[in-house]
């Protein structure tokens, strides 16, 4: 008899993964392959939307042959999509593709961003609820403008690279409010196209295609382009990877920090409904985006430092990136030492990944890695004080990532995050795409938070990667 299967997919920077479980949530296998970047002159950097595809079919297909050597007969029965939200394609009336993905770092469009002046940096980040940086959709799309693309061609749709696997899986144009919400096309206060952002491109109001949220299916596959088993399979785009990350791996409470503790160390808090524009801006201040979360209903607070980075280049520092090394140091730190007297450590611009550190006196391994920890809660720390002062405190909390590994880590994280428990899951994206993908699949009439809440208990207990 043929199993019923799932599959997450999660379209990320630096790779794409896809995922197969079991209806219970098990496991079953995976399969990678890095994303491509483009490197053009003046430091652009653009992908091929259609190779990235490709990238996701041969995922499927090596998945489809691991999965049939350890289930036997299986069938395909929903498929989850989540990844980056900022890169997307233009399509023509004929679903022809106008322009390709620009990278989510490129900063094309900084130059038309802040000749518009201090007024609309200030709505910029009221109504999209974005920090003011050339990061966001609008700021690529401006810069296009510049060099002569027309918005004014009738039909022409923008979708996010998700959105666009999930038209090449079904024939289905739709927008997820969450991937939306990092476009800066998105007025979060009502939902709708930012109306300044539509006047400035010049675009009618189908630019931005009708919205469908998680779970909402975009129909089943119908293309030849996968294997047999995927035919039919219920397609749902589940949102930004922040948002599916932090459901995979159970936080989906109200008024819930999830810490992906990666080399970016991310701070992602829920907040119950949709906030104010004066909320928004405060929040923006603190360099943290307020945008819709992949659960309806619900928006999503996320902010980032370098925390990670700065353990890892601590770490490479010390010749101590694992091993032996590695497990002496993180046995040898306590809460208590000292070092301040002896280094320290700063950092430089915002948009630099330059740390300094000085070193005066005696100053040991431990004391840099007692460093490095201080650096990264102080910088927790010092984002929870500015997000509880704008929207309360939170009231649960909890932390994934490989740092978490460590024991210093989890110790000292606990020390400035209340109530902070872990997920030991990996991969938690894809998971997350999975688990909503079969929600969708099996008609969407439970709650969306507490089928998923089952499948990452028993993950978290018996499935690991």
């Amino acid at each position: 008899m043929s199993q019923s299967v799932y599959f997450g997919v999660d379209l990320g920077t630096t790779n794409t993964k896809v995922i197969a479980v079991k209806e219970s949530g098990e496991f079953i296998a995976s399969a990678r392959r890095a994303t491509d970047w483009i490197v053009l002159p003046n430091g652009r950097i653009e992908a091929d939307a259609d190779l990235l595809y490709k990238k996701v079919v041969d995922c499927i297909n090596e998945l489809v042959t691991s999965t049939a050597g350890i289930l036997g007969q299986f069938k395909v029965a929903g498929i989850g999509i989540t990844g980056m939200a900022e890169s997307g394609v233009i399509l023509d009336k004929d679903n022809k593709i106008l322009s390709q993905p620009v990278a989510w770092f490129d900063s094309r469009g900084e130059a038309e961003m802040n000749s518009l002046g201090e007024e609309f940096r200030k709505e910029y980040q009221a109504k999209t609820g974005l920090v003011f940086k050339p990061e966001s959709s609008l700021s690529s799309l401006l810069s296009m403008k510049s060099e002569g693309f027309d918005f004014k061609q009738k039909g022409i749709v923008w979708l996010n690279l998700l959105e666009y696997v999930a038209f090449l899986f079904t024939g289905t144009k739709a927008t997820e409010p969450s991937l939306a919400s990092r476009t800066a096309l998105l007025d979060q206060s009502n939902l709708k196209f930012w109306q300044r952002a539509k006047d400035l491109l010049s675009v009618d109001e189908s630019f931005i295609p009708e919205q469908r949220f998680c779970g909402q299916s975009w129909g089943p596959l119908n293309t030849k382009s996968v294997p047999d088993q995927l035919q039919g399979a219920q397609v749902t785009v589940t949102g930004h990877d922040h948002s599916v990350g932090a459901i995979g791996s159970g936080a989906t409470g109200v008024d819930q920090i999830f810490n992906s503790a990666g080399t970016a160390d991310v701070i992602y808090r829920s907040v119950p409904g949709t906030l104010s524009d004066e909320q928004r801006f405060a929040l923006t201040e603190l360099g943290v985006s307020a945008g819709r979360h992949a659960l309806q209903d619900a928006t999503s607070l996320i902010g980032g430092s370098r925390g990670g980075l700065v353990l890892r280049r601590a770490l490479d520092l010390l010749g101590a990136r694992d091993g032996q090394k590695l497990l002496e140091i993180d046995n040898a730190w306590s809460p208590a030492h000292k070092f301040k007297d002896v280094i320290d450590m700063s950092q430089g611009k915002s948009i630099s990944n330059d740390i300094k550190i000085v070193l005066t006196g005696d100053a040991g391994p431990n004391d840099l890695w007692s460093a490095a920890l201080d650096y990264m809660s102080s910088e927790n720390k010092k984002m929870l004080n500015g997000i509880s002062a704008v929207v309360g405190e939170h009231k649960t909390a909890l932390g994934s990532g490989g740092w978490l590994k460590l024991r210093s880590v989890r110790e000292i994280k606990s020390s400035v995050i209340a109530n902070l428990t872990f997920s030991s899951i990996d991969e938690p994206g894809a998971f997350g795409a999975a688990f909503i993908a079969s929600w969708t699949a099996q008609g969407g009439d439970s709650s969306l938070v507490d089928h998923v809440g089952k499948l990452v208990a028993k993950l978290n207990s018996e499935y690991r990667i």
